[in-house]
């Protein structure tokens, strides 16, 4: 890889003085304070409760089995959405990086959705499936997809499917080609060497596509709120209209979804190691 250094040398004298690293720590420590770190400790001042009854009293009633059901139902859906969107996204990236004469092609393929507005790729795959929709009018039923749990999932699906896609796909490509012809030369089949070569080597892209799609569909508002019902609304759904009639819950349910999501994630990454995984990125 090739470094390209630029010289303070060649920056005006003025702009010089204010491009030093403690001036650019500082702007971002700036940066993360104000859009961070104050509006996390607002939320968690406003999550309490300063009238009558107990100081964690919104805490409580965030916690009460309705709140906690849209809870359950968020990780579940994130959980079905991060294998669906791994199984295709590893098939996909795994074409694109040895079987494919244009890779560069199918690349870009995946990622022009990422050039729409989210908002929009959700109605789309909504009109596919409506009364007027090409599925109904060719096979009659839309399969279950409308204002469902399925539809919700190939919702997140249709719109994460890029993001597992690159970081398996870069993972395959650094593998070298050596091993690969190594392990064929010595007796393995195609499914053998892509079980015990190709796969643990591009491990650490699979991680990172983990990580990027659950916290990615867990936090998701359009997906239930466009292909889902009421009875699918996932955690963001359940705090916005918790907003709607008191904020002091709705900081409470978010300060909870948020420990739970940090959780999970804690969880993963003793099971999976994720910062050494990810180095080797």
């Amino acid at each position: 890889m090739r470094t390209i250094t630029v010289s303070s040398a060649a920056l005006p004298r003025p702009v010089r003085r204010f491009v030093s690293p403690r001036v650019l720590i500082g702007i971002g420590l700036l940066w993360l304070s104000v859009f961070f770190v104050v509006p996390v400790v607002y939320l968690l001042f406003e999550s309490l409760n300063f009238g009558d009854g107990s100081l964690l009293a919104n805490y409580e009633q965030a916690l009460q089995a309705v709140y906690r059901q849209a809870l359950y139902r968020t990780f579940g859906y994130a959980l079905l959405t991060t294998v669906l969107t791994l199984l295709l996204g590893y098939l996909t990236a795994y074409y694109i990086a040895f079987k494919s004469s244009r890779p560069f092609l199918l690349l870009t393929l995946v990622l022009l959705p990422l050039w729409v507005a989210i908002i929009i790729r959700f109605f789309g795959v909504r009109l596919f499936f409506l009364s007027s929709g090409p599925v109904q009018q060719l096979f009659g039923t839309d399969f279950g997809i409308m204002n469902s749990r399925n539809g919700v999932i190939l919702g997140l699906m249709s719109a994460l499917l890029p993001f597992a896609v690159l970081p398996i796909y870069n993972s395959l490509q650094s593998i070298d080609d050596e091993l690969i012809h190594a392990s064929r030369t010595l007796g393995a089949g195609q499914f053998q060497t892509l079980r015990s070569v190709i796969f643990p080597l591009s491990l650490s892209g699979v991680i990172a596509a983990t990580l990027f799609v659950f916290i990615l569909a867990a936090g998701s508002f359009l997906a239930p709120a466009i292909m889902g019902g009421p009875s699918n609304f996932m955690m963001a759904n359940v705090i916005e209209e918790a907003q709607s009639y008191s904020v002091s819950l709705a900081a409470a349910m978010a300060v909870v979804f948020t420990g739970s999501l940090l959780i999970v994630i804690g969880a993963f990454n003793h099971v999976a190691n994720v910062s050494e995984v990810l180095g080797d990125l």
